[in-house]
């Protein structure tokens, strides 16, 4: 009796057995397994054949899974093959390029690479989630259908991951040992933007962020980090993998594709589902990442951090770089769009295909709450902002196709009325064109707008005298060529609780003086003013006059004479009667 106990029984499990083995041959995923690093799941599995159109879908609970209703959804659109690294393929940023042979993700420094066939997702570990934790990996045929079906230890984990939140580290790429921390000490930090069509080669690092960097979870992100002649370059890319053709952007039917610095909307996976989503600003978010990760790793000098960038490097210079100003000292842009809008031939068409599905409203709104054009849109930000924006230096062609003149007018009015720090120079040229001819002095802005500190006033320059019309944004109207501020400059400043003083110049060949100006102090550190303050100010060899703080403690100088190339010195002083 008991021997046929034990003859049934063995059967049962022989046939069960039978039963799993062709569920893990024939499932879509098998052999899921995961490993814990730095705050972070990395979860790899096999995948069978599956027809084009699969994605994969990932779960995750604090118990063994045996029905994904009872578990929470973190992972959804995953490609297959996602152990594949994309960014290691050409034809995965341009359309019509011939595929490279497929390599795998590289998830440990100096580990071998994934096997490109099978499937990769990495979860990062929230601080809501402790001990051990159970993932399942479901799949979705091309219509959307889910196959729920769970067996316990080929797509459903049977162990569970011990793992914690922890800081999540970007994986070293290249062959050798990574620099060791504090590299960068005390150097400055260049954030380097890439236009539409650039990709960086031979990136160090990739990172997979975590839900608020995508629009999934565990997207795969590379970025570049180099070290030499004293400062620390970090060059990001502006691609997301988003597992369709982009054919809806002109120029682009590539897979990973840019989003013009800011971000894309929320169901950029699925163009049906564009329009239930919602514009978000994913890349800016992973920018700031990565920023604060170099900050930490390479310990730069907080003080000399610089942006800029052309084309679209320069679009994300104005829209990122202008925002941040407890990050960056200086910024130059080179043929940048300073407002997405519909003027002239439009610049908001730019957002069309990674923000919306078509024409954007003017009251679509972004995750912040704010309608997306007047997010993206420099002008109103200037007019709106009283706070010290990085000082900007600025390039743009009157006939560039890509870059429609007629916003940038409306820009350098309200960066001159707002007294913020900047510098414009303009051309007739084309988008390719645009400043080939600059004079000298205004082709080393390039390099300049490095002069600037965070924790060192500068002077503000508005209404000066040797300023250029630009126009009103027709193209008959104001100077072909012209500039704003261009030679203008301040040096030798003194900063001290009872008086402030600084040498204002004006230099550039062709100049005629006298230059008359007027000044508006910027990220003073320790003339610091109550608004409305009455304070004693000599220019030059003129009788001290008095002027007064503005309502926010602000100090303007009018109509200041720069009479020579040797400048003008301004000393400031509190007023002994403050009745």
């Amino acid at each position: 009796m008991h021997a046929a106990r034990r003859w049934k029984t063995a059967i049962c499990l022989l046939a069960l057995a039978a039963t799993c083995g062709v569920a893990a041959a024939t499932a879509p995923v098998s052999e899921l397994a995961g490993t814990v690093r730095d705050g972070q799941v990395f979860l790899t599995w096999k995948e069978a054949a599956t027809p084009e159109g699969t994605t994969f879908n990932v779960y995750l609970s604090d118990a063994p899974i045996a029905d994904v209703a009872r578990a929470r959804p973190v992972g959804h659109h995953v490609e297959p093959h996602s152990a594949r690294d994309w960014w290691e393929d050409p034809a995965s940023f341009t359309k019509g390029v011939a595929a490279a042979r497929p390599v795998g993700f590289l998830i440990r420094a100096g580990g071998p690479r994934l096997d490109p066939a099978g499937g990769l997702f990495v979860h990062t570990v929230g601080a809501e989630r402790q001990g051990k934790l159970f993932f399942a990996v479901t799949a979705s045929d091309p219509r959307g259908r889910e196959d729920t079906q769970l067996v316990a230890g080929v797509n459903s984990l049977s162990v569970g991951i011990a793992a914690a939140p922890g800081e999540v580290r970007p994986i070293w790429q290249l062959a050798g040992q990574p620099p060791a921390p504090g590299k960068g000490k005390g150097q400055s930090l260049w954030l380097n933007l890439h236009s539409k069509s650039g990709v960086v080669p031979h990136m160090e690092y990739l990172l997979f962020g975590d839900a608020s960097m995508g629009w999934r979870e565990g997207l795969p992100f590379k970025f570049a980090v180099r070290v030499g002649r004293g400062e620390v370059v970090v060059q990001p890319t502006d691609r997301v993998w988003i597992n369709r053709p982009f054919a809806e952007a002109g120029d682009s039917g590539a897979r990973a594709i840019w989003t013009f610095w800011y971000g894309y909307n929320s169901q950029i996976y699925d163009r049906r589902r564009m329009a239930e989503g919602v514009p978000t600003n994913y890349t800016e978010r992973r920018n700031l990442w990565i920023l604060q990760w170099v900050r930490r790793y390479y310990q730069p000098d907080d003080q000399r951090w610089y942006c800029s960038g052309s084309s679209m490097g320069g679009c994300g210079t104005v829209s990122f770089g202008l925002r941040h100003p407890e990050l960056f000292a200086g910024l130059f842009a080179n043929v940048p769009i300073v407002a997405y809008n519909y003027a002239g031939s439009g610049s908001a068409h730019r957002l069309e295909p990674t923000c919306w599905v078509g024409p954007i409203a003017a009251d679509l709104k972004t995750d912040e709450g704010l309608a997306l054009l007047d997010r993206m849109n420099a002008t109103k930000f200037v007019r709106e902002t009283p706070d010290d924006l990085p000082p900007l230096m600025l390039i743009n062609g009157r006939q560039d196709g890509s870059i429609p003149w007629p916003n940038n007018p409306p820009f350098y009015r309200a960066l001159n009325d707002a007294r913020q720090a900047f510098a414009a120079y303009w051309d007739n040229g084309t988008h390719p064109t645009c400043g080939k001819d600059a004079p000298e002095d205004v082709k080393a802005w390039m390099q300049r707008f490095r002069q600037f500190r965070r924790d060192r006033s500068y002077p503000a320059f508005a209404n000066t005298s040797t300023n250029r019309n630009p126009g009103d944004g027709r193209p008959d109207d104001g100077d072909i060529i012209g500039w704003i501020n261009r030679g203008m400059d301040g040096t030798d400043v003194e900063d001290t609780g009872q008086r402030y003083a600084i040498t204002l110049r004006a230099d550039y060949p062709g100049i005629r003086y006298p230059v008359r100006t007027d000044v508006t102090l910027r990220r003073v550190q320790q003339f610091k003013t109550r608004p409305g303050e009455r304070l004693r100010v000599a220019v030059g060899d003129d009788p001290p006059r008095s002027i007064q703080s503005d309502a926010n403690g602000r100090i303007t100088i009018p109509q200041v004479d720069i009479t020579s190339r040797a400048g003008t010195r301004v000393v400031i002083r509190r007023a002994l009667d403050q009745g």
